[in-house]
């Protein structure tokens, strides 16, 4: 049997402001299954993300207007070289690896624009999931520690990202051998880097972290282009850029209508009838 609907108040913390909100509180079912999926959370369910099975495979079509609309603004940021996905190799066409990595690029932001658990590791080392999700604006990441704190991190604050391996309580940076490495004990760590904060995410296999890699710094660089971009932009015109469009004021309307109208005729006449030189061409 359903409970009351009830409120509760969660912590939101954004650039070091805390706002209280309230939100409303999930009706629990008398049969909780946390681990299992849940009908009407329709971000628990298994993403190509969660696995290798869709590397190979042509990207998916969004099928809401909003999702297509969301995709035509996932432009690739300029970059000088762009970095080969996990499903491509080096002896491909530059061609074949770039519209591989846009695809993988739009399911990647796309997943994470409906919001996707994932496993953070703390500071301390513990073990937590954590439910992300990219905000409207596409350049802020929304975590939700489960705890009444949703943390919003603008991308545009990212100093770097980068991959290290956890191997047996040893860590090591990307590409260096490790020894007596197996799955099981081996753990792939992608680290988001902001200024006074660094977020781990905690990855099984290799081509999972490649992916995640590849498109957070592809969305990260295309939130700080745009913040450049805006930055270069003008909030007004200059003088002369284009027409007037100054809002009258009431004074402004008063002057202009107690302003005498010329009388037909009287177009280039003096104050005593006679005519100004400068009337004619």
């Amino acid at each position: 049997m359903l409970s009351k609907e009830s409120s509760r108040f969660s912590f939101r913390q954004n650039l070091g402001l805390h706002t209280l909100v309230s939100a409303p509180l999930a009706v629990a079912s008398s049969i909780p299954s946390p681990l299992g999926c849940d009908s009407f959370d329709i971000t628990f369910t298994p993403r190509p993300f969660s696995g290798m099975q869709n590397l190979g495979k042509q990207s998916s079509e969004p099928f809401t207007p909003r999702q297509k609309d969301l995709k035509a603004q996932l432009q690739l940021p300029s970059l000088q070289t762009y970095p080969i996905p996990p499903n491509s190799s080096a002896d491909e066409k530059e061609e074949v690896r770039t519209e591989k990595l846009l695809a993988m690029y739009h399911d990647f932001a796309l997943d994470l624009h409906t919001g996707m658990y994932l496993t953070q590791l703390t500071s301390n080392r513990d073990y937590s999931d954590i439910h992300c999700q990219l905000m409207e604006d596409l350049t802020t990441l929304k975590l939700d520690q489960s705890n009444g704190r949703i943390i919003e991190f603008p991308l545009t604050n990212v100093s770097k990202v980068y991959r290290i391996v956890k191997n047996d309580d040893k860590w090591y940076s990307a590409g260096t051998p490790l020894p007596n490495a197996t799955p099981a004990n081996t753990e792939q760590i992608v680290v988001v880097e902001f200024m006074r904060r660094k977020l781990a995410f905690v990855f099984k296999d290799l081509q999972t972290s490649q992916r995640f890699l590849i498109c957070m710094e592809l969305l990260i660089r295309r939130a700080q282009q745009k913040q450049a971009l805006r930055s270069l932009t003008p909030a007004f015109p200059p003088p002369g850029a284009g027409p007037s469009r100054q809002c009258p004021t009431p004074r402004l309307v008063h002057d202009a209508m107690s302003r005498p109208t010329p009388s037909p005729g009287s177009a280039g006449k003096r104050d005593d009838g006679t005519l100004r030189l400068d009337a004619f061409g």
